[in-house]
């Protein structure tokens, strides 16, 4: 069985630091703040998920904020110093 190191994937995660959950258009949307990683993050919401229903909206809200971050899979970056 491979692991993600066997197929040169890493999880990172980024912190974040408000979680809300709203309704617009019927849906109840779960989005999120995080710790600013460029300016405009100070003001910026990002959607994490929708949901037909309230109750399964504030579960995900309470997922959310109990992890503290969301994560990310992406392709590792591996550097070697050589010696001369």
């Amino acid at each position: 069985m491979q692991t993600l190191d066997d197929m040169g994937l890493e999880i990172v995660k980024y912190p974040i630091k408000k979680v809300r959950v709203q309704c617009h258009a019927g849906l109840w949307y779960v989005e999120y703040q995080r710790k600013p990683k460029y300016y405009f993050d100070k003001w910026w919401w990002f959607d994490d998920s929708k949901h037909p229903e309230y109750k399964d909206a504030f579960i995900r809200a309470q997922e959310l904020a109990a992890e503290g971050g969301t994560k990310e899979m992406r392709h590792k970056t591996i550097e070697f110093t050589v010696q001369e």
